[in-house]
């Protein structure tokens, strides 16, 4: 079975949810974050308590929402997750782990192949085939993005990417960040990490709103912890 909505590698389980639960949501009508308006999300926000994020991972902020788009009259679905975190871990090893494009599928979750279809020093366009098998359906998407590599200020570095094309026209807007960033807790040098997700979904499932509240958190921070795991296990091999 080969279904349109798409969200990267937060959505594939999540869409598979709604599909096998269908419900109806209304739209959330609240205030909107300006992060649900963000390309990409740097720094250290103020008030952080780095050494409460060792080794774990956080959902710092999350906002899903549904929307009449009135360009287009189309159903959409947008928002994003935020999670924050610090680790034992070289910030050069993680970074390179985040940039190890063809390696994603055999750590990232849900990302069947990734392919490199055009690059330079700092930048990257990317094909993506995500997918999965949840409670008997099995889902799967294709998409291109343009990934971005910059040197930040205080020894940072952030990586930042955006849809270029949803193959499956599932997707009507996509971004995502990292941030990673040196910062000394308990007198060692760790690595503080920022993680951003924003898909915008074109024609979304019933349910799926539901589903990403429910699992928008636990998915966002398995991505984090993900490339923390990959970077240690690279390193025990040195």
């Amino acid at each position: 079975m080969r279904a349109r909505p798409r969200l990267f590698a937060l959505s594939a389980a999540m869409l598979a949810f709604s599909l096998a639960f269908p419900l109806w949501a209304a739209p959330d009508d609240k205030p909107r974050p300006p992060e649900a308006a963000a390309m990409h999300l740097y720094g250290i926000p103020a008030g952080v308590d780095l050494e409460k994020l060792v080794g774990k991972p956080k959902l710092a902020s999350t906002f899903y929402y549904l929307f009449n788009d009135p360009a287009s009259n189309e159903r959409r679905l947008a928002g994003y997750a935020e999670v924050h975190a610090v680790f034992d871990i070289p910030l050069e090893q993680l970074v390179a782990v985040s940039l190890d494009f063809e390696s994603f599928p055999s750590y990232v979750p849900r990302i069947m192949s990734t392919s490199i279809l055009a690059s330079d020093e700092s930048s990257w366009q990317l094909h993506y085939n995500v997918g999965i098998k949840f409670m008997g359906l099995g889902v799967e998407y294709e998409s291109i993005f343009e990934t971005v590599r910059e040197t930040l200020p205080a020894g940072a570095v952030g990586t930042r990417s955006r849809l270029v094309r949803s193959i499956d026209q599932a997707e009507f807007e996509h971004f995502t960040s990292f941030y990673f960033c040196p910062v000394t807790v308990n007198g060692k040098v760790m690595t503080f990490v920022r993680y951003f997700n924003r898909p915008g979904v074109i024609g979304p499932t019933p349910g799926m709103l539901q589903v990403l509240n429910l699992f928008a958190a636990p998915e966002a921070k398995g991505q984090v912890s993900a490339l923390a795991k990959e970077a240690v296990r690279r390193s025990k091999l040195l």
